[in-house]
């Protein structure tokens, strides 16, 4: 009996050591990497290696490391190497190729670039310090970038300081290289560490070549409007933007027979362009600018030319071009194509609108007929927009309704002649109850007059009021339920329009604010809400 409780037991042991399971392992590894040692040592003084060794306690990838890197005061790339660009390790190397200024902190900032083999986890912003002098330079400078007009702000920002010496002047940004360099990376955020006291020029810079060098035509820039001095200014914020420049011409290109194109840099201006070629009157053209590129497109009702030959104006200079006409591709010439952009629904405070692959000369109201639900006439308005692509009927929308639009043939006609075959198109209105309301109070602490959007979640403007005052109310309704925000656009110069800054001139954008947070307009539901600037640039100073 004895043998047989032995012979179950063991059985049961041996079944149950080998029954199978799925490990479950340990928890997730979300520890960085750390820094065991440095050769040099972290903030070494009267630096004089040709190589920086980095070891870490274990396996490691450099991830990006050559748009992480920032190296302040800046090295060119050239003048240094760093390795390994791949692969996994445990030792970082950073070997200097060109001697270093003598008597100057540096700071070596790797962004989120070191980051563990298994989890990717990133030792965030680790740096490392050293000087070639005596001591280690210890003052900061700390802020926050933005866009001055986008509520979405760039990444990657190239925070800039320059010493002010007898030397300087403004347009160092220009052509000379920075004493200092810091970055946002992939923030707003921004800190200058080590920094030596004295007097110094801070810009912020999207910089597209990503060679330190202020380009107006591709570059946002950002400033303040004074020098800062160190040991005392510390928090500073800045807001970009992008200049107004002269126009540069490219070289025009040929699309077809009725069609050439001319892309351009800076601010578009009409009378920088002329056609030096005659042209018959019985020629209808026109200019049109690419809604979504810097293009400038010439339209021709006709075209029996070879050739056209062009003068292209810039600041100092007139180009003369020739373009010549390829017969061989006028298999490429648009036909007149009119759809409707407004589809089946209608919404109360909109007009219907009808778009055109052609420039449009002409609309025939007497032959456009809108009637209602009940087969009555509406009565009407049309115009064609600046861009001659798009036409705006407008008329009395009502609560739930039905309207069909009649367009007979010759009714639209393009700048070529040619005319629209009949078009009906049929839409209906919704019913009251299928919009919100918002009532917007607007407080302020001065006399300016304002811009005000309502923007969708596209950053689309929905409504828009000019002059707006301070202590008024304004009213948006019948806006379908969706997310919206408010902007206010502080207009200094009563043009109705926001302008931008220059730097040389020490001109800043003019201000704009958004709302503090989102709006959930649902159907038939009012919001009553207070844009308080005041409120907002007091809270703005707190966090400062």
């Amino acid at each position: 009996m004895k043998n047989l409780v032995y012979i179950l037991l063991s059985l049961i042991i041996l079944f149950g050591c080998a029954k199978r399971g799925t490990p479950t392992g340990g928890p997730k590894d979300s520890i960085p990497p750390v820094l065991v040692n440095a050769s040099p040592k972290l903030n070494s003084t009267n630096f004089d290696s040709e190589e920086i060794r980095l070891t870490f306690d274990e396996w490691i990838k450099l991830d990006k490391v050559q748009d992480q890197l920032i190296i302040s005061p800046p090295l060119e790339k050239s003048s240094y190497e760093i390795k390994p660009l791949s692969g996994v390790t445990k030792k970082v190397f950073l070997k200097f190729l060109d001697s270093l200024a003598p008597e100057t902190t540096y700071t070596i900032n790797f962004g989120n670039s070191i980051q563990d083999n298994n989890e990717n986890n990133p030792l965030t912003f680790f740096s490392y310090t050293f000087s070639t002098g005596e001591t280690i330079d210890s003052l900061y400078i700390r802020g926050n970038t933005k866009d001055a007009f986008s509520q979405e702000s760039d990444e990657f920002i190239s925070l800039q300081l320059y010493r002010v010496d007898s030397l300087f002047k403004d347009s160092i940004v220009f052509q000379d290289k920075p004493t200092y360099v810091a970055n946002t990376l992939d923030s707003t955020n921004y800190k200058f560490q080590n920094l030596k006291q004295g007097k110094y020029l801070l810009i912020a810079l999207k910089d597209v070549d990503n060679n330190y060098f202020f380009d107006p035509f591709y570059d946002k820039i950002g400033f303040i409007d004074s020098l800062i001095t160190l040991p005392r200014d510390s928090v500073i914020d800045l807001k970009l933007f992008k200049e107004e420049t002269e126009i540069i011409w490219d070289k025009p290109h040929f699309i077809n027979s009725e069609k050439i194109g001319f892309g351009y840099y800076g601010k578009l201006d009409l009378d920088k362009i002329k056609i030096e070629s005659n042209i018959p009157d019985s020629v209808n053209y026109v200019f049109i600018k690419e809604k979504e590129t810097d293009t400038l497109n010439l339209w021709l009702s006709r075209n029996s030319f070879d050739s056209l030959n062009f003068s292209l104006i810039e600041t100092d200079t007139i180009k003369l071009t020739t373009v010549k006409f390829d017969r061989k591709r006028d298999s490429l010439i648009d036909s007149l194509n009119i759809s409707s952009k407004t589809v089946n629904v209608i919404h109360l405070k909109e007009s219907f609108k009808i778009s055109s692959n052609i420039p449009l000369n002409k609309i025939e109201d007497s032959l456009i007929t809108i009637r209602d639900i009940d087969s009555l006439i509406i009565p009407f308005t049309t115009s064609i927009n600046d861009r001659l692509d798009e036409i705006d009927i407008d008329f009395e929308v009502s609560p739930s309704d039905d309207y069909s639009i009649f367009i007979k043939p010759r009714a639209i006609k393009d700048i070529r002649g040619t005319e629209n075959d009949t078009l009906q198109f049929n839409v209906v209105s919704q019913t009251l109850e299928d919009y919100g309301n918002v009532f917007l109070d607007v407080i302020a602490n001065n006399d300016s007059k304002y811009i005000l959007h309502l923007l969708d979640s596209n950053s689309n403007i929905i409504r828009e009021f000019k002059n707006v005052n301070s202590l008024s109310t304004y009213i948006f309704d019948y806006i379908r339920p969706g997310k919206y925000t408010f902007r206010l656009i502080e207009d200094l110069n009563s043009n109705d329009l926001w302008d931008t800054g220059n730097y040389l001139k020490q001109v800043q954008p003019e201000p704009v604010y958004y709302f503090p947070s989102e709006l959930d307009v649902r159907a038939n539901w009012d919001l009553n809400e207070t844009f308080n600037l005041n409120l907002l640039n007091s809270l703005k100073d707190s966090i400062n």
